[in-house]
């Protein structure tokens, strides 16, 4: 798809939402945000709620009106990305999500989500200590003879790895790291309560989603080495050399979509389920890096002095591309009613990323699926 026709789609998109909205408006009903304060709040969200109270209500004037939010921690498994040989395996990552709208008196409203994930940041490497095994200096009781502004050993190639007490190495690869950021924009309309109680708020609207795929192949080498391939020293002095290849996918979608959220009351308890379907257009840049460190040492001793250090840049390769996605999002929550605005809920959360996504090397399929499923658990506040 063309950033042409994305572009008209997307105007079209927003077309609907206005025209939708203004077909059936009253005076003062076109207006697409009001004042925070148009619905009068009384601020007395912990008021306390009685049984009796809810099942004496009808749902159509249970559900709320006015300002809302809700805030959810999410853990959710990633699968990995489709060249790797355990590409059904799911890796977890953790991430935050906020809802923030209103609806009016009216029955119409909006609603906008911002959610990210970090994670998962699933490798295997293995730890490997370097020839000079630690710097005395840099411990904590060491005196280094050349400090910065700061008081810290300089140069800071010769100091022992942040963290730890040696100098040590981790050659391994990636498995799965990633990163994602979601924020959709929704206008949506609440329809008269079912026979049973149920009501159907159908959505259509604007979503952006931010993924960054990182992968990384490392690898020591070592004059001293008895596992690892061996160097040569072209001066015969201890050398050791850290190559590494690192690619970095980037994958930004825009586009629109349609969804439905369906809730329903139950005493304290509201069961809800919400969906979107969404098409996007992606457009899409993978880096790919590589680099090796060598550092030269007076002998092969424990605390061996550093010669030279050198970090070299030997590839830097760039591509772009675009591609479609499609896909849906699919939400199970239940929620408890601790007071008159303020509940507790959990639920199940699948989010699906048909085609369309690059991830791992440049070398990789840009059109790959991602699929993401796991459980969320958060407060809500008039919801």
């Amino acid at each position: 798809m063309s950033v042409r026709k994305l572009t008209l789609g997307l105007l079209a998109i927003f077309a609907i939402t206005c025209g939708m909205h203004n077909a059936s408006a009253q005076h003062g009903e076109h207006v697409p945000f009001v004042d925070p304060m148009a619905f009068e709040p009384d601020f007395r969200w912990f008021e306390p709620v009685y049984d009796q109270d809810l099942a004496d209500m009808r749902p159509n004037k249970r559900a709320a009106t006015g300002w809302f939010g809700a805030i959810d921690r999410m853990n959710l498994y990633v699968t990995r990305p489709e060249d790797s040989t355990s590409y059904t395996r799911l890796d977890d990552g953790w991430g935050n999500r906020y809802d923030v709208g209103f609806m009016n008196e009216k029955d119409h409203g909006w609603l906008a989500t911002y959610s990210y994930l970090d994670g998962p940041n699933s490798y295997n490497v293995t730890p490997t200590e370097r020839i000079n095994r630690l710097s005395a200096e840099d411990l904590p009781d060491g005196e280094p003879e050349y400090l910065n502004s700061r008081g810290y050993m300089v140069p800071f190639a010769d100091r022992n790895t942040p963290g730890y007490s040696e100098r040590i190495y981790f050659p391994g690869e990636s498995l799965n790291i990633m990163e994602m950021r979601n924020f959709e924009l929704n206008k949506t309309f609440r329809m008269e309560p079912y026979h049973y109680g149920g009501i159907l708020e159908p959505m259509i609207g604007f979503r952006y989603v931010s993924l960054k795929d990182q992968y990384f192949r490392s690898e020591y080498r070592s004059t001293d080495s008895i596992n690892y391939p061996i160097i040569i020293s072209p001066t015969d002095d201890p050398t050791e050399s850290f190559i590494a290849d690192t690619s970095t996918a980037e994958n930004r979608m825009y586009g629109g979509q349609i969804g439905f959220r369906y809730f329903k009351y139950y005493n304290r308890f509201m069961l809800s389920t919400d969906l979107r379907v969404f098409g996007m257009q992606n457009f899409q840049a993978n880096q790919d890096v590589t680099t090796i460190d060598t550092t030269v040492y007076a002998d092969a001793e424990i605390d061996g002095e550093t010669i030279r250090y050198e970090q070299r840049e030997t590839s830097r390769v760039v591509a772009r591309a675009d591609e479609f996605v499609f896909g849906f999002d699919l939400r199970a929550e239940l929620s408890y009613n601790l007071s008159r605005d303020f509940s507790l809920r959990g639920g199940l959360q699948i989010m699906d990323l048909a085609q369309g996504v690059w991830r791992g090397r440049i070398a990789d399929a840009n059109d790959q699926a991602l699929f993401v499923a796991g459980y969320t658990f958060g407060v809500t506040l008039n919801r």
